[in-house]
């Protein structure tokens, strides 16, 4: 799961950045009163509350109890309570289930957070020197898997507040900018494109010359590439609303089986938090976004949409969906990806642990590959050649998911930045829309 010829951190260093990750979890849910944290208005989404918890659950459990250290769950109910998946770990609650408790209240989950956090630290610097590479491995996990639900929460949050019918704002927007949508369609030749001429090329990671990665980015492989296309900039609001009043959600022609039918029932006409502008405005449609309900912007990435959207889409378009090999192939000759990451369509991004107003001045600064939106690819999430998974707790974390799901590629505004990297593989069924999600275009090259 994560390599154990990482870079070895010192006291201090590991420290330092299991306190620095364990703080942004915090500062995501300043903004939120202590009724956001303990609602569950779908099965998909997770209370805040738990998520404070689960992470914490997660040091108990796999550092102190392996390790030998002196701790005594606060309730005997926390180790079925918080463990989120893990069958090897004992019984574990429902998640559809998670905002049925009342109890324990956020502030016992505060507690129980800060007092695990008091007794790790404390443990960590009994160590003379490097900390041992086994228990620092372990905690390093442990930071990752946080960071990765510092994301979830972000979309737990958006979709908590948004069913709310008076749709807050988690961070109130200080500047305002609208762009009446265009309706038109998203070609390749409306864009800026790179080629490929395809052939073998190397994918995947090498556990001994990484300093860490999750097992389902391994092993290192090769995988014979067509000659392709694909687009530099991922799909608009604008172009995606040409999709829209084109009647694409109407047209059966354009979706897979499956997709059809799932629209078809949930009555879904749009993306996630589309609705129709009742009020008069510029733009036919409004959105809610993390500043709460306001006039699409044309010129952003068009955001939650499931993969059937995506793939329904590209099919509109007259293209295609780049597999994750294709994708992986052309995020490896793009600039780097430090640049300053968007969030979806309002324009927010974090910084400093909280969110601030940012609009770009064009439509190229969504070009980058990570930093944006999640990218649906045409891979199905499968294991690559060679994979192993570990028969352990560990090996639960990702292997056991490689049915049912669709690999995307790239991070977005909530992705930690450590996170963005070329290989980074993730995994969602083909109708789910909460993530922060988006398309590219792709075609194959003549």
């Amino acid at each position: 799961m994560v390599n154990p010829q990482g870079i070895v951190l010192d006291n201090r260093e590991l420290i330092n950045r299991y306190l620095g990750i364990r703080q942004k979890t915090l500062d995501i849910c300043k903004p939120l009163e202590v009724e956001d944290m303990v609602v569950q208005p779908a099965r998909f989404v997770s209370p805040p509350k738990w998520h404070l918890a689960h992470t914490t659950w997660f040091f108990v459990n796999f550092v102190f109890h392996r390790f030998g250290v002196d701790y005594t769950w606060p309730d005997k109910c926390f180790p079925q309570l918080f463990n989120s998946y893990y069958k090897s770990q004992g019984q574990h609650w429902v998640q559809g289930d998670r905002g049925d408790l009342s109890r324990p209240t956020v502030k016992q989950v505060q507690v129980f957070r800060q007092e695990v956090d008091e007794i790790l630290i404390s443990w960590l610097a009994r160590f003379n020197g490097d900390i041992p590479s086994e228990i620092q491995s372990v905690v390093r996990l442990g930071l990752e898997h946080e960071q990765q639900h510092q994301e979830l929460l972000m979309m737990d949050i958006k979709y908590i507040l948004w069913s709310n019918p008076s749709k807050p704002a988690y961070y109130p927007s200080t500047q305002r900018r609208v762009d009446v949508l265009s309706n038109g369609a998203s070609t390749l030749d409306e864009h800026k494109v790179w080629s490929s001429d395809g052939g073998l090329q190397q994918f995947g990671l090498d556990l001994q010359n990484v300093d860490f990665c999750f097992d389902n980015e391994t092993p290192q492989h090769k995988a014979y590439l067509q000659s392709y296309a694909i687009a530099h900039r991922t799909v608009s609001n604008a172009e995606f609303s040409g999709f829209i009043a084109d009647g694409g959600y109407l047209e059966p022609s354009l979706w897979l089986s499956e997709g059809w039918d799932y629209i078809k029932e949930n009555n879904i006409n749009a993306p996630l938090y589309w609705c129709p502008h009742e009020g008069g405005g510029q733009n036919e449609w409004l959105e809610y976004t993390l500043n709460g309900m306001e006039e699409i912007r044309g010129d952003v990435p068009v955001s939650h949409i499931s993969f059937h959207e995506a793939y329904a889409y590209a099919r509109w378009a007259n293209k295609r969906l780049p597999t994750e090999f294709e994708w992986e192939n052309f995020a490896k000759h793009q600039p780097s990806s430090g640049d300053r990451p968007m969030c979806e369509t309002s324009g927010l991004y974090l910084e400093n642990n909280l969110a601030q107003a940012h609009y770009p001045q064009e439509t190229t600064e969504f070009v980058s590959v990570n930093g944006g939106l999640w990218e649906w690819t045409s891979s199905t999430y499968a294991p690559y050649p060679g994979y192993r998974s570990e028969k352990d707790a560990f090996g639960e974390y990702n292997g056991k998911f490689m049915i049912n799901q669709v690999v995307l590629r790239g991070g977005c505004f909530a992705t930690p930045r450590a996170h963005y990297r070329v290989n980074y593989r993730n995994f969602y069924q083909a109708h789910q829309r909460w993530a922060f999600t988006g398309l590219r275009l792709a075609e194959e090259k003549v």
